[in-house]
């Protein structure tokens, strides 16, 4: 059943990417162009009473369907950009449950201690705002990179902005709660986490597929730009200015769609799976009073 609904999430968000791509390109006047070459193709029609039409018309179809599905999980690996940010929300998750989190965290500190300290110590400030504006200040820095102090200030936000070397420690720790309610939880409780879980998949896969349409936008109009001749035919956009401030637009824009839609189900996720943990986590402690 996981494995349907996982094809069926490639499916619509590889849907949603190739429909995108018609939309690109129909502004800039290369969609009936690409329509035009295809029509000229020595295609067999559909009416073709010999077998050669049917056989290349479901042949042509299963590579449809196959091209869809691997531009979906292509799109769900694509994704992982996206994991930075999704760590610093993480780490708000366990600051703001530190007061309990902590008690089951020495209970199994053999396993997950480690992590839980090396999350916490890497995001003390777990504020993707603050996060945000510290790198844009420290962006400035690469114009002094001969200075020595200016350079290691930079490299050292690089490395905090892409989460260098957390990886790992982040992962065992998702993979340490989640196993604890699979294997201590009910299977209602496991019903709501996968439904969380699968949303946020395919908005995340959705939100790359975002990514990738605002770059494609973006070299899209600095080819028009730069190469009037070769360029659709879109005098409205021939001003660099004009197009610039449009480049800009459209690149900020798509790219702050992107991180809302992939933070709102990201939350949304973690609120439930700590939410579970800590349900699971009470009744297991309460049970053992009991027995105690």
């Amino acid at each position: 059943m996981q494995f349907i609904r996982r094809f069926a999430d490639y499916g619509l968000t590889g849907g949603f990417f190739l429909i995108c791509q018609l939309v690109v390109l129909w502004p800039f006047g290369y969609l009936s162009t690409i329509v035009d070459k295809l029509q000229a193709l020595p295609i067999p029609s559909l009416t073709d009473t010999s077998l050669v039409g049917p056989i290349f018309t479901g042949f042509a179809g299963a590579l449809g369907v196959i091209a869809v599905f691997v531009v979906g999980l292509l799109l769900d690996l694509f994704a992982s950009y996206f994991r930075p940010l999704e760590m610093r929300v993480f780490a708000r998750h366990l600051s703001r449950n530190s007061d309990w989190l902590i008690n089951l965290v020495e209970a199994h500190k053999v396993y997950c201690a480690t992590d839980y300290e090396t999350i916490q110590r890497a995001f003390p400030d777990a504020s993707i705002t603050r996060e945000y504006l510290a790198n844009f200040r420290a962006g400035f820095d690469v114009f002094m990179f001969w200075n020595r102090k200016r350079r290691e200030r930079y490299v050292s936000t690089i490395k905090r902005s892409w989460a260098w070397g957390l990886g790992w420690p982040y992962e065992r720790l998702w993979s340490f709660f989640t196993s604890y309610i699979v294997v201590l939880s009910g299977s209602a409780q496991l019903t709501v986490l996968v439904d969380q879980y699968s949303l946020w998949r395919t908005a995340r896969a959705m939100a790359a597929a975002l990514v990738l349409i605002s770059m494609e936008i973006g070299l899209a109009l600095m080819w028009v730009a730069f190469s009037p001749s070769l360029a659709s035919p879109t005098p409205h956009l021939s001003s660099p200015l004009k197009l610039n401030f449009l480049v800009m637009v459209v690149t900020w824009a798509l790219t702050a769609l992107s991180i809302y839609i992939t933070l709102g189900t990201y939350s949304r996720l973690c609120f439930t799976l700590f939410s579970l943990v800590y349900v699971t986590y009470d009744k297991q402690a309460g049970a053992g009073a009991e027995g105690a």
